[in-house]
């Protein structure tokens, strides 16, 4: 009756628009020589003064996709953009959590510390992506991720959607765009019901230059990045840059849980008379031992060498603010892998008509290997779960340049094969790897179209409206390949999915429309309205569900996403003390409808799910100011207010009314101050951030359901000191500066926990069920950069 959906056909739509780039661009060259690059262009600038730049380098910036305080400030919808200067606020050892942790309206949460090495969970505006090891999130996946503008999202997976530690080297990232809600139809993805992050890397540039640089610092801490441009030749320009980073915990003990990750991007652009073509590759690996967790005030029975033995209690006020458990007791390794290769074509049909297209393959692979002795006697002491993803995309549109009309029209086609093989096992039984007593592999196929049409009217220049619609379609289909994947099985051993199959297809239509209006060329009002739809996850088809005889499809609903933003923004270049002074401020209201709240507890056979409708709406400020040369401002807060109009906990329990959305921090605030002074050939920019988190609500493992309970806020400040200098220019050929940077992150030593939660006993056992389980963050440290441009 279920059929694997054809690979065939996709092979061959990748295949032609691969032959069809190839053609066009070859009859564009024709004939035709790529312009000269002007000399006047800055060295490695790609984004100088359009009235300096040739006609190549004017195309070649054109690729850049990093947004700008213009574009920002033009737009219908509410967006921010994150720059080096922002991004270097956060240390040369953070990641890419971290660095979002700087936009207004996104609070983040993880257990590493400030190590890119480590994974958080990143909330814009209360809807999520990532994963922190505590359940209760409204929305697990309601962000799409981009590298340069190609999703990096799993299609269908509830648990590893994607991971921040996926971009862990922040040096080869020198711009990150946020679209907050859906979004308008031409950007907008399968995950975007809370919004849009795009990682933008380093990009090709005019001239050649190379960079290296190396990091070193507290708990081991060791790093070392490079990029190396190639500048243009005959309209083609490349970039390689990557990097590596190690380092152990900060947490004390007798295991140093040691992580490593790497990244290394490669991209080229070719320009010619009627447009661009470029083709980029992305490769990721992290390797990290993340540390246990830690009961916040003492349990009986719950010790440093496990439960009810001859030890000191375990407890951050009787072990340690900071202590762990060592490595034979409990220990959790979890890899994360990517591989990303894409195209992309802009080509100029015409004078008004020009074509997009992106074409990518990803493949995802996640490794968690878990081993916990803190309880004996368990017949599941080990698990090892290895789920990997194929997906191929293809994303095609035109715009066309009309009077007071800018149109959008297009579509995507994304199809992924994912695959989830778990295995619980207790080696000092009998069991293993491939001989588990519990165990499941669920396959499952996806696909994703999309067609939209969307237009940006102008009537006259000060009032811009951009109506648009999108078709969209999610296909899946399920298989229970457990028996299968484990031929080789033990007397009682159980599949934790008991459903056979399911095939599903979901469709709907997304409207939207922004209005923006500006009386003033500083400053302008904005609106924007937007539906959207994301495809159930894989638990709602039936995967690792030991519930499988509930699932009915005949019910099975999208996520539904309805937001509504109104909001002011100014933009004022020169005046007084106001330079590329920028204010924005928004207000948003989103109505998410149809959302499953999974509960994740000791192990993947003990899952419980939830059915919710959520509310989250709140105030977004953000402001930023050159005042001079030598002074740098910014600062933000963010108001939310989160919570359920319904939640119906397992089983048909009571369902709850009003209830707060756990982890929704009703205010996060961020500020910094830079400055840069000039001295005798060295440059010095000391730089002050500070960050505060406020109190939020718990969620509870025992009723799988909120709590009433509030964890405490925390405020976290850094300060550090560049210096660069040309003086060593002359003993060393071609190079063109160093700098030195150190940072003091944590600068008042201050104690917090990022990450609590309410335990159902599952994690130490005993009389634990209903303790306060917490991952600390992380204590001063210290980091030091040493790094040389050429």
């Amino acid at each position: 009756m279920y059929r694997k959906l054809p690979l065939k056909p996709l092979l061959v739509a990748i295949a032609a628009t691969g032959a069809l780039n190839i053609t066009v661009i070859a009859a564009a060259q024709a004939g035709a020589t790529a312009p000269a690059i002007s000399a006047a262009t800055n060295v490695g600038e790609v984004n100088a003064s359009a009235s300096a730049l040739s006609e190549s380098a004017k195309a070649l910036a054109s690729t850049d996709g990093k947004l700008t305080k213009k574009k920002v400030f033009e737009s219908t919808q509410s967006q921010a953009v994150l720059g080096k200067r922002e991004i270097q606020g956060v240390g040369p050892a953070a990641g890419a959590a971290q660095a979002l942790s700087l936009a207004p309206g996104i609070a983040v949460r993880g257990y590493g510390g400030i190590s890119s090495t480590a994974r958080y969970e990143i909330a814009v505006r209360g809807v999520k992506v990532g994963w922190s090891s505590v359940n209760g999130d409204v929305e697990r996946n309601g962000l799409t991720v981009l590298f340069d503008g190609i999703p990096m999202n799993n299609l269908i997976s509830h648990n590893g959607g994607w991971d921040s530690n996926e971009i862990p080297i922040l040096q080869m990232i020198h711009g990150i765009n946020v679209t907050y809600g859906p979004g308008n139809p031409a950007g907008r993805w399968f995950d975007s019901v809370g919004g849009t992050i795009n990682f933008v890397p380093l990009q090709p540039s005019v001239r050649p230059s190379a960079e290296i640089g190396t990091t070193f610092g507290s708990n081991g801490t060791l790093g070392y990045n490079f990029d190396l441009k190639t500048g243009m030749y005959d309209g083609w320009s490349a970039i390689l840059a990557g990097g590596y980073t190690k380092n152990n915990t900060f947490r004390t003990g007798t295991f140093n849980a040691p992580s490593q990750s790497f990244a290394y991007f490669g991209k080229a652009v070719k320009t010619f008379r009627s447009g661009t073509f470029s083709l980029g590759g992305y490769v990721d690996s992290s390797r990290e031992f993340r540390p246990n967790f830690i009961p916040v005030t003492p349990i009986q029975g719950v010790t440093t060498q496990g439960l009810n033995a001859n030890a000191p209690l375990y407890s951050q006020q009787t072990s340690g603010f900071y202590s762990s458990l060592p490595e034979s007791i409990w220990f959790k390794q979890l890899k994360v892998q990517d591989y990303l290769l894409y195209s992309k074509l802009n080509l100029h049909l015409s004078r008004d008509v020009t074509l997009h297209e992106l074409a990518w393959y990803r493949h995802g692979h996640r490794v968690h290997y878990r081993i916990t002795n803190y309880v004996p006697g368990s017949s599941v002491n080990s698990e090892y779960y290895n789920p990997s993803s194929d997906t191929y995309g293809d994303k095609l549109y035109f715009d066309w340049r009309l009077p007071m009309n800018l149109l959008k029209a297009g579509g995507s086609w994304i199809h992924q094969q994912y695959t989830t093989p778990y295995a619980g096992y207790n080696a000092t039984m009998g069991t293993s790897p491939s001989f588990p007593i519990q165990y499941n592999s669920d396959v499952l196929y996806n696909n994703y179209l999309t067609g939209f049409i969307q237009d940006t009217f102008t009537p006259v220049s000060s009032l811009k409206i951009t109506p648009g619609i999108a078709a969209v379609q999610y296909q899946t289909q399920m298989y229970n390949n457990g028996n299968q994947a484990f031929p080789n099985l033990p007397a009682g051993a159980q599949n934790q999915t008991l459903i056979n199959s399911a095939s599903d297809t979901i469709s709907g239509l997304e409207p939207s429309v922004g209005v923006r209006f500006a009386p003033v060329k500083w400053g302008s009002m904005y609106a924007h309205y937007g539906r959207s739809y994301q495809n159930p996850t894989d638990n709602n088809y039936g995967a690792y569900n030991g519930n499988g005889g509930t699932i009915d499809l005949n019910t099975l609903k999208p996520v539904k996403s309805t937001d509504y933003e109104v909001g002011a923004k100014f933009l004022v270049h020169n005046w007084m003390l106001l330079h590329d002074f920028t204010f924005n401020v928004n207000y948003y209201h989103d109505s998410l409808a149809n959302e499953t709240i999974a509960t994740f507890l000791s192990n993947i056979s003990q899952t419980k799910f939830a059915a919710a409708d959520a509310v989250v709406n709140g105030v977004n400020i953000a402001i930023a100011d050159n005042p001079s040369w030598n002074w740098h401002l910014f600062a933000n807060l963010a108001l939310n207010h989160s919570y359920y109009t319904s939640y119906t906990p397992q089983g048909g329990g009571t369902t709850l009314y009003g209830a707060n959305v756990s982890y929704s921090p009703y205010l996060t605030m961020s500020a910094g101050i830079d400055y840069r002074y000039y001295y005798h050939g060295f440059l010095f920019s000391p730089q002050f951030v500070d960050q505060y988190t406020s109190s939020q609500y718990l969620f509870n493992n025992v009723t799988g359901a909120p709590s009433h309970q509030k964890q405490p806020g925390y405020n976290v400040s850094n300060l550090s000191l560049g210096i660069k200098t040309t003086r060593l220019n002359p003993y060393i050929p071609t190079l063109k500066a160093v700098k030195l940077s150190v940072g003091i992150y944590n600068l008042f030593d201050a104690q917090y926990n990022p990450i609590e939660y309410i335990t159902s006993g599952g994690y130490f056992g005993g009389n634990s069920a209903g303790a306060i389980l917490a991952d600390p963050g992380a204590p001063r440290q210290y980091f030091m950069t040493v790094s040389a441009k050429f």
